[in-house]
C-alpha cells in the first residue's frame, strides 16, 4: 500500500514527499520537527506524509510553504527565511493551480477544481469580449462549479 501511495505522491507532486522534505531539511539544516512547524503541520502528519502512509497534503497553504522553502533554499539568512515562511498566509497561487491541473486531463475540470466560483465569475466579467475563447473556458468551468452562468442548478 505504501508503494502505491508513494506513486500517487509522484503523480501529484513530481517526486515522493520524502525526497522533497529531505532536501528542505538538508538545505536549511533543520529537524523534521522544525520543518513541520514551519509548514504548519503536526510532526505526526509530516511523518505520515514522509513515509507514504498519507498521500496528500490536505491544506494548500502547507504545500505552498513547502514550495516557498524549496525556492528560497540557499538564502543567506536561514532563520529569517524560516520565520517568513512560517508566518506566511499563502493564498491560491500558480503553484497550487499547476498542482491541481497536473492531475486533471480536462482544462475545464481542472480550473473548476482549483479556482473558487467567485473568482471565475470575476474573470469572466473582467475579460468581457477581449478574450472570447478564454471566457468560454472560464464560463464552462464556472458552470461545472455550479456557480451558474446559465448552467442553473
Amino acid at each position: 500500500m505504501t508503494s502505491e501511495n508513494i506513486e500517487q505522491q509522484i503523480r501529484l507532486y513530481g517526486q515522493p514527499l520524502s525526497e522533497r522534505f529531505g532536501a528542505v531539511v538538508s538545505a536549511y539544516n533543520i529537524t523534521q520537527r522544525r520543518l513541520a512547524e514551519v509548514l504548519g503541520l503536526s510532526a505526526p502528519m509530516l511523518s505520515q506524509l514522509n513515509s507514504g502512509r498519507r498521500i496528500k497534503i490536505g491544506n494548500p497553504a502547507v504545500y505552498e510553504r513547502l514550495v516557498m522553502l524549496e525556492q528560497r533554499a540557499g538564502t543567506e539568512d536561514i532563520d529569517a527565511t524560516l520565520n517568513d515562511v512560517e508566518q506566511s498566509q499563502p493564498v491560491l497561487t500558480t503553484t497550487q493551480i499547476q498542482a491541481g491541473i497536473h492531475g486533471e486531463t480536462n482544462a475545464v475540470s481542472a480550473l473548476a477544481s482549483v479556482i473558487p466560483p467567485v473568482e471565475l465569475s470575476h474573470a469572466v466579467q473582467a475579460l468581457g469580449n477581449s478574450a472570447p475563447t478564454l471566457v468560454k473556458v472560464l464560463t464552462l468551468a464556472l458552470r461545472e462549479t455550479n456557480g451558474d452562468p446559465n448552467g442553473r442548478q
